[in-house]
């Protein structure tokens, strides 16, 4: 289990810090409860300083091959310290077990020498097992210890929950820190994937418009190459039409890259919701979109699917919220997101959107408040077209 550089998250570079201090700071807290115990030990006081010099070191070993264990240093240092540990704890044992009476002093270090050799020795679909029997042994030892003499049954309970405790408790934090970090990179690759997703379906899109003109256009201008000596007016002619399909072609690319062609508000609603939700942002949406007439249709969808793309490639979001109000002759459409970076800038996108809004009588808003970002945009509902009279029919008068 190695722990490689902090990612960018946010949240994973504070659960890193947190996971850094548990694991290291088991250190000297198993020291600590050493000494507690060594100080209530009132036998062999002039032994008991070198059994707790021996402690020391062993928790001190054991410390620095968690911290190379942390940084993803190599094995062989970390056994090295690791063989150290060990030894220096059982002379403390022993020099402890020589005063007559053996306190739960070693539990604490032991612990850390159980998590560090789970670590080191056994492979990650095991460790549940290794864990089970680093408990079984120290459960052994302390009856051993009782049966000889030692020990009393209190001291035995103590140790029995103080191995397991500090060991379960530093592999549950570097496992907990490591499905994080997996989930961190899964969330990742699906923000990458959506937005690639989004570039496949415009160059899909400006492939299906420009595929069609481009060939026209080959055609047209082979006919009139064909024909230019010929037939000059036929050349002329197709050079003409070569002129208009070109301009069409035009026509068509700017709509495509405006995002005028084919954008409904509901369906880019629905796609700003699937694309939030693979990027593992919570989105709420509404659940139908108003109707109206094409063109406010097609800037509102645009905004949405601006703003969808923008937070996902700018900003750390974990929530997103996207609305439509209509308000007399008004629609509103805005999308909150959390997450948003300093300083927050409105892009070339944001001005193309700002400009059309504005010559459609609109308007779009972006305001930052702490980490949530606010995109509004606003365009006048169109008078509905009256409708025509229907026409009296006239009878006819018999005579």
């Amino acid at each position: 289990m190695t722990t490689p550089e902090a990612p960018p998250g946010r949240d994973l570079r504070r659960l890193r810090l947190y996971t850094f201090f548990t694991v290291i700071g088991s250190g000297p807290l198993a020291l600590f409860m050493a000494a507690l115990f060594l100080a209530g030990n009132l036998n062999g006081t002039a032994v008991l300083p070198l059994a707790a010099g021996a402690f020391t070191g062993s928790v001190v070993f054991c410390t620095a091959s968690l911290a190379l264990q942390w940084h993803g240093q190599g094995p062989w240092r970390r056994r090295i310290f690791w063989s150290a540990s060990v030894a220096l704890l059982a002379v403390g044992v022993a020099l402890e077990a020589g005063t007559g009476y053996l306190t739960a002093a070693w539990a604490g270090p032991a612990g850390l020498i159980a998590a560090e050799g789970v670590l080191l020795w056994t492979r990650p679909g095991r460790r549940s097992a290794a864990l089970a029997g680093a408990t079984a042994a120290a459960v052994g030892l302390a009856f051993l210890a009782e049966a000889a003499g030692l020990t009393d049954a209190p001291m035995v309970v103590t140790s029995v929950v103080l191995v397991p405790s500090v060991a379960v408790g530093i592999v549950c934090q570097l496992w907990h820190y490591r499905v994080a970090q997996e989930l961190e990179r899964a969330r990742g690759l699906a923000a990458e994937l959506a937005v690639a997703e989004e570039r496949l379906r415009f160059a899909a899109e400006l492939h299906d418009v420009q595929g069609g003109h481009l060939q026209a256009i080959m055609l047209k201008a082979q006919v009139a190459r064909r024909f230019a000596d010929t037939d000059p007016e036929l050349a002329a002619s197709e050079v003409r039409a070569v002129e208009e399909l070109a301009r069409e072609a035009l026509r068509d690319m700017r709509a495509v890259v405006g995002g005028y062609r084919k954008t409904a508000l509901a369906d880019e609603i629905d796609s700003a919701a699937r694309l939030l939700k693979s990027a593992g942002v919570q989105a709420s949406v509404p659940d139908a979109a108003p109707q109206l007439d094409e063109d406010t249709e097609r800037l509102l969808g645009l905004l949405v699917r601006e703003a969808t793309t923008n937070l996902i490639r700018h900003a750390e979001p974990t929530s997103a919220d996207v609305s439509v109000v209509e308000i007399d002759a008004e629609v509103t459409v805005t999308v909150v997101n959390d997450g948003a970076r300093e300083p927050a800038e409105g892009g070339n996108g944001l001005s193309m959107l700002a400009r059309r809004f504005g010559e459609a009588g609109g308007s779009v808003e972006h305001t930052l408040d702490g980490d949530r970002w606010t995109i509004k945009g606003t365009l006048p509902k169109p008078a509905p077209r009256p409708r025509r009279p229907p026409q009296a029919r006239g009878r006819r008068l018999r005579r």
